[in-house]
């Protein structure tokens, strides 16, 4: 006899199995009490001797048994331990639609396995059969409210807590609270498929994702034969010939973007505009950069398995899962540390994007956060972090005494500055570093000529640049954690209050703020008005500091996997090494 069936046969042994294989129903937690192992003729059955079945099985867990754990003990006994599903006469339509969502939970990353769904489906149809006591009863009975309060504030909230992914993510996200826990429980008796339809994610990016996914589920058994690395300085040139090409043209057949050929080892062997097309069309999903050779970022981008590419998905709808506790309003900047991007939005409307800079892994990445920009530098100093100095700049000093001049950096001691010859550079320590070393403002300044304050414990900022050519970089992983914005006149200029209403005088004013601030940095003043206060008063036309009210909400996140301005999903490396843990943590839910 089939394995499955005679354990199938058994519902006792369906129950050990099934509680055993769960940490939340442990058989060492069962009570024991004899008067529960009856199994009672459902028509006759005493409902005060299950409800206290329910109370014995709720009040035996602790409360760190489980996530959800403390909810459960109190809407059970806020209903005095009055069973949820399996209410008489059973109405077996709840459980149904419950355990039909659950088996679809795939869709959002997880497994309809994590739910116990097979089982709890069987346990269900046994309910009206005589053939559970009232101890299975009650365990089936809690079973079913975990499964569903699990699903209620995972998809709600995420299944998994940002701060449990890793140790850099700083903003706090919603939570379930007492008031939503009730509000589900309150639902199933009559509203339950409206709610469970409800909670289900609706944004353009996460059914972007879901819709990807389902073409990455029919590709993961699909075989593709890795393609080897090339030579630490070569690359496969258009035009010319190469071994890796064939293998090269097969995969971009698999995922469409190449019309698939039996004939492609012979067929592709030299890098022409076909291949180039196709491969174009591949590097728009993974943000390569487009250009008529071939190197070691795309092989590896297209030697990723499918299996990887369901992984990344799955990581990022739970991301997108995660929502800021703080309402970002109608004006403010979105930036994805992953994507090394920055975004501006206007209500839904994204006004500004430009491409960023962002802390080099693993020691300087940048922390994930949400504050609110308060203040806008023109022309700041920078105060060299004592991290910098100990570690770079005092090993650098040591060999090119002229470095600091060559900076325009000032090396002060309790205020007073003092010689850089006068340091005893070889001394300096993490726990021994009395000197403050500043570098002047100007064109060399590393933080070029705007700086962007918002408040955060770590010191970081979003600033303009003295080296413009990082923006043009594949890999703009390159701070020491604050992010460089490409277009800090532009950023500066969407952080400015909007008039109230569009009339001469507030426009004028508007331009006047706006030629200040060109003035202040260098730049040619534009406006008739900035033009005229230029010539009867310049000093008023130089500004230190812009005063930003109301302040403008940014929010500094992490995500590999989302949908582009074109509307198509991209993909992008997972440089903090942060998916393969997200995809471990959910996994583990139950």
């Amino acid at each position: 006899m089939d394995q499955k069936f005679r354990i199938m046969k058994n519902p006792y042994r369906v129950l050990v199995f099934f509680f055993c294989s769960l940490v939340f129903f442990s058989c060492t937690t069962a009570p024991k009490t004899k008067v529960f192992q009856a199994k009672p003729d459902y028509n006759k059955i005493d409902i005060q001797k299950l409800d206290s079945a329910i109370k014995l099985v709720v009040t035996s867990f602790t409360d760190t048994t489980y996530q959800n754990i403390k909810w459960l003990k109190q809407i059970y006994a806020e209903r005095d331990y009055k069973s949820v599903w399996i209410n008489y006469p059973y109405n077996k339509t709840n459980a149904d639609t419950l355990l039909s969502y659950l088996g679809k939970v795939e869709a959002h990353g997880l497994k309809s396995s994590q739910f116990a769904v097979d089982t709890l489906t069987y346990l269900s149809s046994l309910v009206t059969s005589g053939k559970l006591s009232y101890n299975q009863l009650a365990y089936l009975d809690m079973g079913l409210s975990k499964a569903f309060l699990t699903y209620c504030t995972g998809l709600k909230f995420g299944f998994v807590r940002p701060d449990k992914t890793c140790s850099n993510h700083y903003f706090p996200t919603m939570e379930a609270d007492s008031a939503f826990v009730e509000h589900c429980f309150e639902n199933i008796p009559s509203g339950l498929s409206e709610l469970l339809m409800k909670l289900q994610p609706t944004s353009k990016t996460y059914l972007a994702l879901q819709a990807e996914k389902l073409i990455f589920n029919r590709l993961v058994d699909s075989a593709c034969t890795p393609i080897p690395l090339l030579g630490e300085k070569e690359r496969i040139k258009f035009g010319k010939s190469h071994s890796s090409l064939p293998l090269i043209a097969r995969r971009l057949m698999i995922t469409g973007e190449l019309p698939y050929d039996s004939a492609y080892q012979t067929v592709y062997q030299t890098f022409d505009k076909t291949l180039l097309t196709a491969l174009d069309l591949f590097r728009d999903k993974t943000g390569l950069l487009k250009d008529k050779e071939i190197g070691n970022n795309t092989i590896n981008a297209l030697n990723m398995t499918f299996p990887e590419y369901v992984d990344k998905i799955n990581a990022n709808l739970e991301r997108l899962r995660w929502q800021p506790l703080d309402t970002l309003g109608r004006k403010n900047i979105r930036v994805n540390v992953a994507d090394m991007t920055l975004e501006a939005y206007r209500g839904d409307t994204v006004a500004l994007t430009m491409n960023i800079c962002v802390g080099k892994p693993p020691k300087t990445i940048t922390p994930f956060l949400q504050s609110k920009i308060y203040e806008i530098v023109m022309n700041p100093t920078w105060t060299i972090p004592n991290s910098i100095i100990v570690k770079e700049i005092s090993k650098i000093v040591v060999k090119d005494t002229s470095y600091l001049a060559r900076h325009f950096i000032k090396v002060f001691k309790k205020k007073v500055e003092v010689l850089p010859s006068s340091v005893d550079w070889l001394k300096l320590t993490k726990k021994y570093q009395p000197y403050t070393l500043i570098q002047d403002s100007g064109d060399l300044n590393s933080l070029g000529r705007i700086k962007f304050n918002f408040g955060n414990h770590f010191s970081v900022y979003l600033h303009d640049t003295n080296s413009r050519s990082a923006f043009r970089r594949h890999n703009r992983a390159i701070s020491h954690g604050c992010i460089r914005v490409e277009k800090p006149l532009e950023l500066t200029y969407f952080c400015l209050p909007e008039p109230d209403s569009i009339t001469l005088s507030e426009m004028n004013k508007i331009s006047l703020l706006k030629d200040k601030i060109r003035y202040s940095i260098g730049r040619k003043v534009l406006s008739k008005i900035g033009k005229d206060s230029l010539r009867s008063n310049p000093e008023q036309m130089k500004l230190q500091k812009v005063r930003i009210t109301p302040n403008i909400p940014i929010l500094i996140y992490y995500r590999t996997c989302f949908l582009n301005p074109n509307g198509t999903v991209q993909f992008k490396p997972d440089m903090y090494d942060l998916d393969k843990e997200l995809i471990s943590l959910l996994n583990k839910v139950h």
